[in-house]
């Protein structure tokens, strides 16, 4: 073990090793996320020491009898292995999919999104196209035939629930759109990923609200493009979602301005996407508490944000009857 630093701790999003006190009491665990309150806190101690997360330690139980590490437990796992009474979360009590299927998926989903955290990009994109085929055979059929859009959402914690609907519901326009389904395989991951470069941008905990003015949170959509591009090693095509995803039809958006057609269309439909669940979970300045109200809200901003397209595609997938309040909704 080593002596850690308070001011090392400050360069860490999550914390990549345990911390112990002097007497080896463990104070934190490897894979906590480091909030404010938890870094004020560990001030407290005089002294903190820290085990490497990446060294290999003995653990029990081990499904075939031999010890693994902590690296070894974070990457060793898959969507079928996951128990959903491992996972205590959110669910919507209205989805057409089972309680079990929305929990086991947004379990799997945030496993991956700790590898990200860790770093460990390959196996994270690995199994973030597994999700891409979970999403496509368990959910899609199911999804495609209401029509209600409450009832395809995900509920509960943002940062989980945000990037599984706004893939779901990219992935139902391009179905109606009549996408190939390698097509909308490639469109479901770019929405997956389409905020991955806000792992580079230092958010508040409590930003509620979608802050579109200011310069580091527009700094997502470039991080997000050189991640994808640079270190994941995907397609223009999936790198462009991230960079153009907050682009609007009028050239209003950002980060370059751009309009109509020199927008790609994945990036389109994202957009609509993304707004929509921005304003089913009250990311925005407007409160919005059914999914009506969601959709009244996007024809009002309209064909100057969004392509008619790809707009009137969407409003026409749902039924403008659905007004089931979202909190109701969820248990």
């Amino acid at each position: 073990m080593r002596i850690v630093e308070h001011s090392e701790l400050n360069n860490y999003k999550v914390l990549p090793f345990d911390l112990f006190t002097e007497n080896k009491a463990k104070i934190l665990e490897a894979g906590e996320v480091l909030t404010p309150g938890k870094l004020i806190m560990l001030k407290n101690y005089v002294k903190i020491y820290a085990e490497d997360f990446h060294k290999e330690e003995d653990v029990k139980n081990s499904s075939d009898g031999e010890p693994k590490s902590k690296t070894q437990r974070l990457l060793n796992f898959s969507y079928e292995t996951l128990e959903a009474d491992d996972f205590d979360t959110v669910v919507n009590r209205d989805s057409c999919l089972k309680t079990e299927t929305q929990v086991k998926i947004k379990y799997f989903y945030k496993r991956i999104f700790d590898l990200f955290l860790q770093e460990f990009y390959d196996d994270a994109i690995l199994k973030m196209q597994s999700l891409v085929n979970i999403l496509r055979n368990e959910i899609f059929k199911q999804m495609y035939k209401t029509g209600h859009g409450s009832r395809v959402r995900f509920m509960g914690e943002y940062e989980l629930c945000h990037p599984l609907n706004v893939a779901v519901i990219s992935g139902l326009i391009a179905r109606k759109l009549e996408y190939t389904p390698r097509n909308v395989d490639e469109l479901i991951l770019a929405a997956l990923l389409h905020d991955i470069g806000k792992l580079k941008i230092n958010l508040p905990d409590n930003s509620a609200l979608i802050t579109t003015n200011e310069d580091e949170i527009k700094e997502h959509t470039i991080l997000g493009y050189k991640m994808i591009k640079e270190i994941f090693g995907l397609s223009e095509t999936i790198a462009k979602v991230a960079l153009e995803h907050h682009e609007n039809n009028d050239g209003s958006g950002y980060p370059q301005g751009l309009s109509n057609d020199f927008i790609s269309e994945y990036s389109q439909i994202v957009n609509v996407a993304n707004y929509y669940d921005n304003l089913a979970c009250n990311r925005t300045h407007v409160l919005i508490v059914n999914n009506r109200e969601a959709m009244r809200e996007m024809l009002e901003v309209g064909t100057g944000r969004f392509s008619a397209k790809i707009l009137y595609t969407f409003i026409h997938m749902f039924n403008y009857d659905d007004i089931r309040e979202f909190n109701d909704m969820m248990v």
